[in-house]
This record gives C-alpha cells, sequence and structure tokens, in this order.
C-alpha cells in the first residue's frame, strides 16, 4: 500500500451547515438533540485555510455558518461599566465596546477570541443590555460605566470594524 493511499477518497467536506439563527443541519435535515447542537456549538473553529470547520481534539471538518460563528447567549455587567459575555460555546469573555455594531436587521454585534470572530447577540442578551440602553438627541447608546457607546449601523456586521 502506497503511503497515504488510505487516504484516497476522503474529505473534510460535509453537509454540516448552521443557518443564521444558530439552528444546525445535516443533508437538510435539523439536529435538534442538545447535547449535539451544545458540541457543534463548542467546536466552532477556523481551520488554516480560513473557512469554518468543526474542530475537537480528534478531528476536524468544514462546515457552511450562514451567519456569525458565535451567539451572545448572556451579559453580566459589572459595576465599573464592564460586560462579561457568556458565548454559544459556553466561554466567558469581556466585551471590547470599541467592537460594537448593529446590522440592518437592528442585532447587536461584537467581536470574541481577541478580535478574530464577530459574535451576535441572542434576545435575551439583547435585553440584558436594557439596563444601560439611553436615547439623547444624537440617538441611542449604551452608557458602559461613564462611557457612552454608540455602535455604528454597518451594512455587513459579520466583518470587523475598520480600525481608528
Amino acid at each position: 500500500m502506497e503511503p497515504g493511499s488510505f487516504l484516497q477518497g476522503m474529505t473534510r467536506e460535509t453537509s454540516i451547515r448552521r443557518d443564521a439563527l444558530g439552528r444546525w443541519f445535516h443533508e437538510g435535515e435539523p439536529l435538534e438533540h442538545p447535547n449535539l447542537v451544545r458540541a457543534f456549538d463548542r467546536w466552532v473553529d477556523r481551520a488554516q485555510d480560513g473557512r469554518y470547520c468543526l474542530k475537537n481534539d480528534i478531528n476536524w471538518a468544514y462546515i457552511t455558518l450562514e451567519g456569525p460563528p458565535f451567539f451572545v447567549r448572556s451579559v453580566q455587567l459589572g459595576p465599573q461599566g464592564e460586560a462579561s459575555l457568556v458565548l454559544s460555546d459556553d466561554q466567558k469573555e469581556f466585551l471590547d465596546p470599541s467592537t460594537l455594531r448593529q446590522g440592518p436587521d437592528g442585532a447587536l454585534y461584537c467581536d470574541v477570541r481577541s478580535g478574530t470572530m464577530p459574535a451576535r447577540f441572542d434576545r435575551h442578551a439583547m435585553q440584558q443590555l436594557e439596563s444601560v440602553l439611553r436615547e439623547d438627541p444624537e440617538g441611542v447608546y449604551l452608557l458602559l460605566g461613564s462611557r457612552a457607546v454608540r455602535p455604528p449601523a454597518v451594512s455587513d456586521p459579520l466583518l470587523p470594524l475598520p480600525v481608528q
């Protein structure tokens, strides 16, 4: 047997996809088993070529994402205005307010994983920001500590904001 011949015909391509609302599908059928969905949420990563994949300690495979790689599931606001986020992969991170932006549908997005990946705030997380939501003649903003943060409206919230 020639080296590598056992891999012939093997591919890392899959029909696994997640829609823009975070629902997983395989071959067009919804995946509804809660433990599988939770595992997939934890395994979202990027392959070396930049494409999204599911990656665990054993293997990885390409997937299709029709929205952000992560969702903000909850927000805890601290006394100094800091915001701690719980992501769809069960990881916790502090919000970098400079990455906040608003998509065309009104949803709030930010960057996570040291600014390398976008995350969309789900409805629950958005509701948890209600106590810091303010409005003035310039429009709506978030009051994080003493800082007024006005997330800009962008056409593609999956792209990071330009560095200023």
